[in-house]
């Protein structure tokens, strides 16, 4: 499997997994993956969208490797500047990475920045 394929593979997993793991404090999720643009708010279509009762709380932006970078920030502002709680994805070896791009950007305040990883456990 060639690298893009493998990033957005974990990608859509991550996106997945948030679902899963989110289910019990939002009782609305809707997600888009790599790619797909299913859900919209405003023109913009975040991986995930975190709803209540027909109001959205909170969106949410997943990251891999290969889309930490400049067009990242573009879209991140743009996605704060709907005036919805924002939180970005990132793999843990990039956390301090991408909070140094959100503090550079006067992000920082805005957007709160959580990491996943993934644990293959040897037996």
């Amino acid at each position: 499997m060639e690298e893009n394929k493998r990033e957005m593979f974990l990608h859509d997993w991550v996106v997945e997994e948030i679902k899963v793991q989110y289910y019990k404090e939002f009782n609305e999720i809707k997600i888009n993956k790599f790619g797909v643009e299913d859900n919209e708010i405003d023109g913009l279509f975040p991986d995930v969208i975190f709803g209540n009762y027909g109001q959205i709380i909170m969106l949410g932006e997943v990251e891999v490797d290969s889309t930490i970078n400049s067009e990242s920030i573009k879209r991140w502002k743009m996605i704060q500047d709907l005036g919805i709680s924002l939180i970005i994805f990132v793999p843990i070896v990039k956390l301090k990475i991408v909070r140094d791009m959100c503090w550079e950007n006067k992000l920082i305040e805005r957007v709160k920045v959580s990491s996943f990883s993934v644990d293959i456990r040897r037996k």
